[in-house]
């Protein structure tokens, strides 16, 4: 049968009114001599399945911790693309409706003009992506 065994343990306050602990006394002042009582463990083995069932807690923590934090840092970045997004888009619309004849470039390099129901269609999309992107 196994126990635990407790070194020195001494108090005392400091000049500030601050309580200290440690295994040695301080040089310049006097210290109170702390008994501290020790748990004994009468099974080893149920020490060691303790000790292992806390790390793995600890562990769990650390985990938990991480991912939390992955996924705030995901979350700010979806809101900072969807926010760049919902700018472009508005600004696209704002073209869209500002500017009356509006064309596309060709793989050829010619213009594309669109009539006034064709830009009507790229007004609409583009309200759409304004909806889309700026909830």
């Amino acid at each position: 049968m196994g126990s635990l065994q407790a070194g020195q343990v001494y108090k005392w306050v400091d000049e500030s009114g601050q309580v200290h602990f440690s295994q040695f006394p301080p040089e310049e002042r006097e210290a109170e001599n702390v008994n501290i009582n020790a748990p004994t463990s009468s099974n080893s083995k149920q020490a060691v399945e303790n000790l292992q069932k806390l790390r793995q807690q600890l562990t769990e923590q650390v985990v938990d911790r991480t991912t939390q934090s992955e996924e705030e840092k995901q979350a700010a970045a979806d809101k900072e693309r969807m926010a760049e997004n919902c700018q472009k888009a508005k600004q696209r619309l704002l073209d869209l409706q500002n500017n009356g004849r509006i064309y596309k470039t060709l793989e050829n390099g010619e213009r594309e003009w669109y009539d006034e129901k064709g830009r009507e269609g790229l007004i609409a999309n583009a309200k759409k992506d304004v909806d889309k992107y700026c909830k």
